[in-house]
């Protein structure tokens, strides 16, 4: 088992660009990789998968895009309202293609995505909660203190700078529009 779980990492890590040939124009990727949470909230749009060493996997919802079907595996679903809750230890887990809404607690907690969305984060507080990296940029440490973060094809940018980025280039076009 524990020979096994270096390949699964490895894996885990480069699946966002061994996948790039389903990216769309615009799409961007998150790596989760060997985190301790108490709370992940992962929402978006694309393929996502991942394996909880022991925790709990909460599927608020899921639309999909595709006729495949996700694969979620290691753990006896429950429907709790509306949603539903797989917990226990191995869970494994993929969404191929589709808009989802997930939760996600519990330690050995590796997740990739490749496509749109958002993920909030808080760690257990612990000595190394693990990492979160967004659109190929560098990792971040997770912590006690909730991160978030959007991943997309825009850059490595945080969400809010390349917000007003944007907003800088269009002003600057309209300037040159004007004869300014």
């Amino acid at each position: 088992m524990y020979r096994l779980l270096p390949i699964l990492l490895a894996g885990l890590l480069l699946a966002p660009s061994a996948l790039a040939d389903r990216r769309q124009a615009g799409d961007g990727s998150l790596v989760v990789s060997d985190a301790s949470a108490r709370s992940i909230v992962l929402k978006g749009n694309g393929l996502v998968f991942g394996h909880i060493q022991q925790g709990t996997l909460t599927v608020q919802s899921y639309s999909a895009a595709d006729t495949n079907a996700p694969q979620i595996s290691g753990a006896v679903p429950r429907i709790v309202g509306n949603t539903v809750v797989y917990a226990g230890s191995d869970i494994r887990f993929l969404l191929p293609n589709g808009r989802y809404s997930l939760r996600i607690d519990g330690t050995g907690i590796d997740i990739s995505a490749v496509g749109r969305g958002s993920i909030v984060a808080a760690g257990l507080g612990t000595i190394f909660d693990g990492t979160l990296s967004v659109n190929n940029g560098k990792p971040q440490a997770l912590g006690v203190v909730t991160a978030s973060a959007t991943f997309n094809g825009a850059s490595n940018v945080p969400a809010a700078t390349a917000a007003s980025v944007a907003g800088k280039d269009k002003a600057q076009d309209r300037s040159q529009d004007r004869g300014h």
